[in-house]
């Protein structure tokens, strides 16, 4: 688990440097690559970090710190584009899907690329998608790459198949909350 180290690129949003930024900018392949050594070198620096694991072969999953009392779960879809988020983001209770494109810059080291459509996805199974119009600037932008917009709309596509389906969240997810959010934590939110 040591070696496994996980962090995120905010596409578009990389002259931010550590900061959340709400403009989105077309930036220089150089400027991105500095921006990503400054934000690696940033989290593997952390007091206190985020556990990271494999739970197999196509599947990541990041924990809160032992002892810090918090109680989330980050699960990571490597092919299909999905970062799976249960307690993480205070504003929305219920599970969060951020479409992302992940990429192993490095044997155990990941890359997240946000590609900027999120759904909230609530107790119910309600789900209200976020951030369209973000989207939509990035591609007026070129922000994205040509590969970066086909794959978040082939992974948009099939998580709204899943939710109309009623197929949310599946049985591995369930397995995957049960076996580390349950367990794992001595305080516990919800627990949908």
């Amino acid at each position: 688990m040591d070696d496994l180290f996980i962090f995120w690129h905010h596409v578009g949003r990389e002259h931010g440097g550590l900061d959340y930024t709400e403009d989105i900018r077309k930036n220089s392949l150089q400027d991105i690559q500095m921006y990503l050594e400054i934000k690696e070198n940033h989290y593997r620096n952390v007091d206190h970090p985020n556990r990271f694991l494999r739970y197999d072969e196509s599947t990541l999953i990041e924990l809160p710190p032992l002892k810090s009392g918090q109680s989330f779960i980050i699960v990571y879809s490597i092919p299909d584009g999905f970062q799976f988020s249960l307690n993480y983001k205070t504003k929305y209770p219920g599970w969060i899907i951020d479409i992302v494109d992940i990429e192993e810059i490095r044997p155990n080291v990941f890359c997240i690329h946000d590609l900027f459509i999120d759904i909230a996805v609530s107790e119910t199974g309600r789900y209200q998608v976020l951030d369209i119009d973000e989207y939509e600037t990035a591609i007026s932008l070129n922000v994205m790459t040509t590969e970066q917009i086909q794959r978040s709309l082939k992974s948009f596509h099939a998580i709204l198949t899943e939710l109309n389906s009623n197929n949310f969240p599946d049985r591995k997810l369930g397995v995957i909350k049960e076996q580390y959010l349950l367990s794992d934590v001595e305080t516990k939110k919800i627990t949908i």
